[in-house]
């Protein structure tokens, strides 16, 4: 594992500058600077020089060599679990920094995929992931000084791919997208992005009403936070707790349930959108709201749930359509357990539009399935039969 640069993170402290002040002077993103701090990354010739021009020190004292990837006899670090170090290839400059270009725009696009999952263009992605496949796989599992960043990309394109076969309600596929994901997560050498990929399965397993496996996923991400000195995201720390705590709640511990909410609530930074993992989980206080509202109805606290997912459509702007859909049908389940027939149905119909604006299978089935639970309650009712034309 890479460690964090404490030469940079010291010169940082010692002029009592902010991470945000650094990457404005220097001219990359907040995320870009945290991940040159964290270790994760190291800066293009361009941005080091900026570096030691603001700091007035020179690369080593800020904790960078001229090539970090290579040791003296012309070989990389190991990159993951079982690679022994390979000779690289000889590459002119011009080439690596080619590629290296290349790998920039591959990760800038795939920030963009995040935002448009999160709006619900679910086709849009759909088109687009077979192209970071096909021109990642090999720069992926060759090493050398691309695999780090294209195992990352790849592995973020493979969360993407099982999030989507979860939509489609194909839950095999979307269990071995998350599998892959993990797979090139260790590639790339990177623990936070590999408790990303746990977490996602959790989530799947969870989707696929499978509460004790999705309890060992989620587990296995702690057991990673605790077991390793890299630095982890705060957010997939408060993820990891908030997970837990569904699992228990979903297994009736209510104790335990309540404990990781607490952990989760704790741990959520101030400013999600300036986290390391805030890219490819695009996690903000809403979805830990959502949280909450889950654990609680789980644990049969129906009024707090409600009011747990009141608390997110006060949040302004409004969150996105893809989470938009997931509260609308978490509201209609509350709504039910509350005995509020004429809540329910507004709430159930409004899922059900939205789950068809974002193309999702799986929310339609669910939509389904709680319709069948309301005609059993009031089946009679004329506000309830008429949802009938919901489901053709």
């Amino acid at each position: 594992m890479k460690k964090s640069n404490a030469s940079l993170y010291s010169a940082r402290l010692r002029k009592s500058w902010t991470r945000e002040f650094v990457s404005q002077k220097v001219g990359v993103s907040l995320n870009t600077y945290i991940r040159w701090e964290t270790g994760l990354q190291t800066p293009r010739t361009a941005s080091l020089q900026a570096l030691c021009e603001i700091f007035a020190m020179s690369p080593e004292e800020l904790g960078f060599d001229e090539n970090p990837d290579a040791r003296p006899d012309g070989t990389l670090e190991k990159v993951g679990p079982g690679h022994s170090p390979l000779p690289l290839p000889p590459q002119p400059r011009a080439e690596m920094n080619r590629i290296s270009d290349t790998l920039v725009s591959w990760a800038e696009s795939m920030e963009v995929c995040w935002k448009v999952y999160m709006q619900g263009g679910h086709e849009e992605i759909e088109k687009q992931l077979p192209d970071y496949f096909r021109n990642l796989k090999g720069p992926a599992l060759f090493p050398g000084p691309s695999q780090v960043r294209a195992a990352h990309i790849l592995s973020e394109a493979h969360q993407l791919h099982a999030l989507l076969k979860l939509h489609r309600a194909d839950f095999i596929a979307a269990q071995t997208g998350c599998a892959q994901a993990i797979i090139h997560s260790q590639l790339a050498n990177d623990w936070n992005i590999y408790i990303a990929a746990q977490l996602r399965m959790a989530t799947i397993l969870n989707y696929h009403k499978q509460p004790t496996a999705a309890l060992n996923a989620y587990q296995e991400a702690l057991r990673r936070i605790n077991g390793t000195h890299q630095y982890i995201s705060p957010l997939l720390h408060s993820w990891t707790f908030a997970g837990i705590g569904l699992m228990y709640a979903a297994l009736g511990g209510e104790k335990d349930a309540m404990q990781y909410l607490q952990l989760a609530m704790a741990t959520f930074p101030e400013q999600p959108e300036e986290d390391l993992a805030y890219n490819y989980t695009r996690m903000d206080y809403s979805q830990l709201m959502l949280y909450e509202g889950l654990i609680l109805l789980r644990l049969g606290q129906p009024q707090f749930a409600w009011n747990a997912f009141a608390q997110i459509d006060e949040f302004r702007p409004a969150i996105p359509r893809r989470l938009r859909t997931e509260v609308l049908y978490q509201k209609a389940c509350t709504a039910l357990a509350l005995g509020h027939m004429v809540q329910c149905c507004v709430y159930l119909e409004a899922a059900v539009k939205a789950a068809r604006e974002i193309k999702s299978i799986y929310f339609l089935n669910e939509s389904f399935a709680l319709y069948e639970q309301l005609l059993s309650f009031w089946g009679q009712e004329s506000r309830v039969r008429v949802l009938a034309k919901l489901f053709p």
